[in-house]
C-alpha cells in the first residue's frame, strides 16, 4: 500500500474518531439524566454542539480551499481529543456546555478539508470513494455507541469521556505522520477572497440543482442529528431494553449503516444518485413511523435497527457525490464546507425539538417528527435529476 492510499485510509479513520464524539453524549444520555438535568437539557446541550459543529463548516469550507487539507484534519482531532479530555474533567454544567462547544468546533474542522481530499483524489469513481469515506464514520459511530454503554456501565461517563479523548490525540499524531496532501494549493489561489470563493461555488452550470441538494441535505442533517441523539434512549426508554444491549442495538444500526455506505456509493456510481436517494429516503420514513408501532422484543428491535441504519446510510454517499459533481472544481472545499454548515447547523435545531416533544408528549412523538423529516427529503429529491460525469 502507498503512503498515498494510507492517507486515505487514515482521513476516513479520522471520520469515524469524530463522529464518534458527537454520539457519545447521546450514547450516555441515560446515565448523564439527572446529573446534568431531564431530557430537555441534555437536548439542548446536543444541539449546542451540533449547532458549533455544524455552522464552524462554514469558515473551514474557505480555509481548506486555501491552506493545507491535512493540517485541518490534524487540528481537528487534536482538538476534539482535548475537549473531550476537558468533559471529563468538568465538574458545573457551565464547564461541560462549554468544553462541548469546544468539542463541536473540533469536529467541525473535519468535515471540509476531509470531503475535499475524498472528491479530489477521485474521479469517475467518486461514490466509491466517498463510500470509503463514509464507511469510515459509521464505524466510528458504531464502535461509540457499544464502548461507551459498556465503560459508562463499568466506568462512569467520565471515564469513557477521558479514553475517548486520549483516542483523538493519538489519530492526531497518525494523520500528521501520514496523510498526503490531495493536491499543492497555488499561491494565487490563496489570494483568492472569499467573495471570489463563493462567486465560484454558485457559478456552477447547476444551480437550481445545487440549492434541491442543499434542501435535501438541511432534512439529511437534521435526521442525522436527531435520531442519533435519541435512538439508544428510545430503546432503553420506550422499548425496555436494558443500557448495554440497547447500546449493542444502537451500534448493529450504524454498523449496517457501514455497509450501506458502500453499497449507496457503488450503485449511485452505476445507476445514478437519484433513485438510491428516492429509496432510501423514502423507506426510512416508513420505518421510523414502523418502530414506535414494534413491540420491546429484541430480535424485532435488531430488526428495525437494522432496516433504519441501512435505508439512511444508502442515502449519504449519493448525496455527497452528487455534490462533488455539480460543484466548482476551485471552490469544492467551500461547497462541502456550506454543505455541512447546513446539514449540522440547520439540523443542530433537531435535538432540542425532539427533547421538547419528549417532555411535552412523549417519546413516540419524536420519532413521528423524525418521518415527517425523511418523508420531506423524499419529496425534495423527486425534483432532482442525475448529472453525467
Amino acid at each position: 500500500m502507498s503512503r498515498s492510499e494510507a492517507g486515505i485510509y487514515a482521513i476516513a479513520g479520522s471520520h469515524g474518531i469524530m463522529h464518534a464524539y458527537l454520539v457519545l453524549l447521546p450514547a450516555l444520555i441515560p446515565l448523564l439524566k439527572g446529573e446534568l438535568g431531564n431530557y430537555e437539557t441534555i437536548g439542548l446541550l446536543a444541539s449546542l454542539v451540533f449547532l458549533f459543529y455544524g455552522w464552524g463548516s462554514l469558515p473551514v469550507g474557505f480555509l481548506s480551499d486555501r491552506y493545507s487539507k491535512k493540517n485541518l484534519v490534524v487540528a481537528s482531532m487534536a482538538l476534539c481529543g482535548v475537549s473531550a479530555i476537558m468533559v471529563s474533567l468538568s465538574r458545573s454544567l457551565v464547564l461541560t456546555a462549554a468544553s462541548l462547544v469546544m468539542l463541536g468546533i473540533g469536529a467541525s474542522l473535519y468535515h471540509p478539508p476531509g470531503y475535499a481530499a475524498m472528491a479530489l483524489h477521485s474521479r469517475e469513481m467518486r461514490g466509491r470513494y466517498m463510500g470509503i469515506q463514509g464507511l469510515g464514520g459509521d464505524v466510528g459511530m458504531a464502535l461509540s455507541y457499544i464502548t461507551s454503554a459498556v465503560l459508562g456501565s463499568l466506568l462512569g461517563w467520565r471515564n469513557t469521556f477521558l479514553i475517548w479523548g486520549l483516542v483523538g490525540v493519538a489519530m492526531a499524531g497518525v494523520d500528521l505522520l501520514i496523510v498526503v496532501e490531495p493536491e499543492a494549493v497555488e499561491t494565487d489561489e490563496r489570494r483568492v477572497g472569499y467573495a471570489e470563493t463563493l462567486r465560484r461555488m454558485f457559478s456552477t452550470e447547476h444551480l437550481r440543482l445545487l440549492i434541491l441538494v442543499f434542501a435535501i441535505v438541511i432534512c439529511s442533517g437534521a435526521l442525522w442529528n436527531g435520531v442519533s441523539s435519541f435512538i439508544l434512549t428510545y430503546i432503553n426508554q420506550v422499548k425496555g431494553v436494558q443500557l448495554v444491549i440497547a447500546g449493542g442495538l444502537s451500534t448493529v444500526k450504524y454498523t449496517v449503516g457501514a455497509l450501506a455506505q458502500i453499497v449507496g456509493g457503488e450503485l449511485s456510481d452505476r445507476r445514478g444518485r437519484r433513485g438510491i436517494l428516492l429509496a432510501g429516503f423514502g423507506l426510512f420514513a416508513v420505518f421510523l413511523f414502523v418502530l414506535t408501532l414494534t413491540p420491546g422484543s429484541i430480535p424485532l428491535i435488531l430488526l428495525m435497527v437494522s432496516l433504519l441504519g441501512f435505508t439512511f446510510f444508502l442515502t449519504q454517499s449519493p448525496m455527497n457525490a452528487l455534490l462533488g459533481d455539480i460543484s466548482h472544481r476551485e471552490a469544492v472545499g467551500v461547497t462541502y464546507g456550506v454543505n455541512f454548515a447546513i446539514k449540522y447547523g440547520i439540523g443542530s435545531f433537531s435535538p432540542a425539538i425532539a427533547g421538547y416533544l419528549a417532555v411535552k408528549y412523549s417519546l413516540d412523538y419524536v420519532f413521528y417528527f423524525f418521518a415527517l423529516i425523511a418523508a420531506a427529503a423524499f419529496l425534495i429529491t423527486l425534483f432532482i435529476k442525475d448529472i453525467k460525469k
